[in-house]
């Protein structure tokens, strides 16, 4: 994978740095990004947009403050990495269909692979989340069960 940015890409990248002092702004983009993700068709894309999916949780969960374990770097790369994907009119418009999503789908796995340590990250710290969650779901319906038992 090429060191080399994408084309464009850092311009996005500075306007990335002064979007996420904004929560509101931020919010906004990940709204845009699901929107035109939805949108987008599937077939080759299919790894990348996990991996979109996956990043745009990353963002949604340090703007939250529910996960603090990313660098400052990764988050205006990722929120650059959106910015791109959700602009229309980037180096190939989105419009010109099958074509339009090439270009991103490029800076996308650029981003990925320069940030791929810290999504691991933080894909390992949600499992685990959703391990606890499970856990303590299975432990309150074990309670539950044994206050009723304890009430007969």
């Amino acid at each position: 994978m090429s060191e080399q940015p994408p084309a464009r890409f850092e311009s996005f990248k500075r306007q990335a740095e002064s979007l996420v002092q904004s929560p509101g702004r931020v919010r906004g983009l990940l709204g845009q990004a699901v929107k035109k993700l939805s949108q987008a068709g599937g077939g080759k894309f299919t790894q990348l947009r996990q991996q979109l999916t996956l990043a745009m949780a990353l963002l949604r969960a340090w703007l939250d403050g529910d996960y603090r374990q990313v660098s400052q770097r990764t988050v205006v790369v990722v929120a650059a990495a959106l910015l791109y994907f959700v602009v229309p009119l980037d180096v190939i418009p989105d419009f010109l269909f099958g074509w339009g999503l090439l270009d991103d789908a490029a800076v996308l796995a650029y981003v990925f692979a320069q940030v791929s340590d810290e999504l691991s990250a933080f894909e390992n710290w949600q499992k685990e989340q959703l391990q606890h969650e499970n856990d303590g779901t299975n432990d309150e319906a074990e309670d539950k069960a044994e206050d009723e038992t304890d009430n007969r």
